[in-house]
């Protein structure tokens, strides 16, 4: 029964998705912490790894919102396994490398956003594009599936289906 439920529920999900699109944030950053602010974490200080992309880091920090408990840092591949990171951002990789990492590096739960996964069929949960002057995101409902994070509901609302036509 509780199986059924499920399904039912992941049917209306993905029909309300298909309905609707992410509306643009100004950036990469402002649209990530947007989706998170739609997390449940097991942390109060939730950790955000930026994987192979040091570089982000710096932004990543100044556009935190204020008084958040974020603990961003950058890792590489190698340290995934070890990292217990709440949340995995990917922003050079191929989906096909997300989702080899995902599969095989990843046993805790992980929310993975990636800024290179168009298509966001496989890969990350969760996929930023841009869209006008800013940037809207798809959702891999697969993969937030497997992640093990609860996410509200309603930023499924605001997401473009990957299905859906652009």
């Amino acid at each position: 029964m509780a199986y059924l439920k499920k399904i039912a529920l992941m049917i209306g999900i993905t029909f309300c998705i298909s309905l609707s699109h992410a509306t643009p944030a100004s950036n990469i950053f402002n649209t990530t912490f947007s989706i998170l602010s739609y997390a449940k974490w097991e942390t109060n200080s939730p950790k955000l790894c930026v994987i192979n992309n040091s570089g982000l880091i710096a932004d990543f920090k100044r556009n935190a919102p204020t008084h958040s408990n974020y603990r961003i840092q950058p890792i590489s591949v190698n340290e995934i396994a070890n990292s217990h990171c709440q949340i995995l951002f990917f922003s050079n990789l191929s989906a096909k490398d997300e989702q080899s990492i995902l599969n095989n590096h990843v046993n805790f739960p992980a929310l993975s956003i990636s800024n290179n996964n168009i298509e966001c069929e496989n890969g990350s949960a969760f996929c930023l594009y841009r869209k006008n002057q800013g940037y809207a995101f798809k959702i891999n409902m697969d993969s937030l599936t497997q992640s093990q994070v609860h996410i509200d509901p309603r930023v499924l609302l605001l997401a473009k289906s990957s299905e859906s036509a652009e």
